[in-house]
């Protein structure tokens, strides 16, 4: 598949009602979408919690592979903030060839932005920023204001931008390595 004159490589689904599925994926626009096998091990965590009818954010979203797989697996609606109009646009007809756009909304600007505007009710909040931005404590500081009460938020990062145990409303409770990736995931709680 060809999006302009960029080639889209795809990813699938990993489980849920989309199993199997094709997400593309832009490389020749430099995303490092998340590994099927960091997927895996960070929907085990949050299918433990239980993903059915919940809200999703997924920061830096890319092509959406986090939000697409956590709908798949049952959350009731899922919002995807991405900077770039390509990826933007390929993860829009992500959505609608899954059937997903009716429980979704993509917002075509910088986490940072979003931030101020996004709804302040979610269960999950994901993000798997590209590495090339460096450490995103300036988010994390502030993503807390996003999650409901005793959510989670599940970050993404490189093993040579290691983060705090604690933000503002956000305080860590598991880390998994996987190669140069780890994801850390935080449990809010208002009395941090």
């Amino acid at each position: 598949m060809e999006i302009g004159m960029l080639k889209v490589e795809p990813m699938r689904v990993i489980a849920g009602e989309s199993k199997g599925q094709h997400i593309g994926s832009l490389k020749r626009l430099g995303a490092r979408p998340t590994t099927q096998r960091v997927r895996s091990s960070l929907f085990a965590i949050l299918e433990a919690v239980g993903l059915d009818g919940k809200r999703v954010v997924d920061l830096y979203a890319g092509t959406g592979t986090l939000g697409i797989e956590a709908l798949s697996r049952g959350a009731i609606w899922a919002d995807f903030v991405e900077a770039s109009p390509k990826r933007c646009a390929l993860l829009r007809q992500s959505l609608n060839t899954l059937g997903y756009s009716a429980r979704s909304k993509v917002y075509c600007m910088k986490v940072e932005r979003a931030l101020k505007s996004l709804d302040k009710s979610y269960d999950f909040v994901l993000m798997d920023p590209p590495y090339t931005l460096g450490p995103i404590h300036h988010v994390l500081e502030k993503v807390g204001d996003l999650a409901k009460k005793g959510a989670l938020v599940a970050a993404g990062h490189s093993k040579h931008h290691p983060l705090e145990a604690r933000y503002e409303g956000i305080e860590l409770v598991r880390e998994h390595k996987y190669g140069d990736t780890v994801c850390s995931i935080y449990r809010e709680g208002r009395d941090i």
